[in-house]
């Protein structure tokens, strides 16, 4: 038996995940619409290929999302190898990064935090390491910084290395357009601030944008959360726990109140 009802509900991710998160949406009742409004690509330059050869100068490995592990391992595969790594104690952000660095990586994490945030990670880290530790920062180029001003505010020695780019998906402009004035969904996904901003920039008419703000805005996580308030959406649903998993628990959640089931 579905879990929800048939809303039309438009799912914004990145279309390397769009298709499993629209599929999970179907699963539940709803009816997804695809619009990826991000891609990610490689960050394939100098500078990292420089640093996937340093494994020597590093002993911990720190991963803020799956999308880190993933375009690290690219590179790294491409110039140097992943056995140079094994030595690396390797923390990540949240469950989902864990499982991801099992997958591709081969390894188990060292370190997650009981919250889901880059800030838990620091603060954990923090609470049981010593200053000594020399770490390797992987992010993407819209990493939040909290994690990096978390190690620098307990003296870590640390270096960044951006693995992939985020960008928008402008393709998939008048796609998003015609989907907003024809198919009319219900509910707006996101799973990061980019997403947002990329949502309101393809939209062609203040009309348009306007009319969107009375909508129900799912989002993954508490940044999210803030950009959707910033943007002036009033109906914001939020996950305790931020996965893509999470986010459809609480729709469902949401429309069984709505209908007392």
């Amino acid at each position: 038996m579905s879990r929800l009802p048939a809303v039309k509900v438009l799912v914004t991710r990145p279309k390397q995940q769009t298709a499993r998160f629209a599929e999970q949406l179907s699963l539940a009742g709803a009816d997804p619409i695809e619009v990826p409004l991000l891609t990610f690509q490689t960050r394939d330059d100098e500078r990292n290929q420089l640093l996937s050869r340093q494994a020597d100068q590093y002993n911990w490995l720190f991963f803020s999302s799956r999308n880190g592990v993933k375009h690290f391992q690219a590179i790294v595969e491409n110039y140097s190898h992943l056995d140079n790594w094994r030595h690396c104690r390797i923390a990540a952000v949240g469950q989902k990064t864990a499982d991801a660095i099992e997958e591709i990586i081969g390894r188990k994490a060292d370190l997650v935090p009981e919250a889901y945030t880059a800030d838990d990670l620091a603060v954990a880290f923090a609470a049981a390491h010593q200053t000594v530790s020399r770490i390797l920062l992987v992010q993407g180029s819209l990493s939040r910084p909290a994690l990096a001003n978390g190690l620098s505010q307990n003296d870590y020695a640390f270096e960044k290395m951006v693995v992939y780019d985020t960008v928008e998906e402008q393709t998939n402009q008048t796609l998003l357009n015609e989907v907003l004035e024809q198919e009319k969904p219900e509910v707006l996904t996101f799973t990061s601030p980019s997403s947002i901003e990329a949502f309101f920039r393809f939209i062609r008419s203040s009309r348009m944008k306007f009319a969107q703000l009375d909508k129900l805005c799912l989002v993954i996580g508490p940044t999210t959360e803030r950009a959707a308030k910033r943007h002036g959406f009033h109906n914001i649903l939020v996950p305790d726990v931020f996965t893509a998993e999470a986010m459809i628990d609480t729709l469902v959640h949401f429309y069984e109140q709505r209908t007392g089931d």
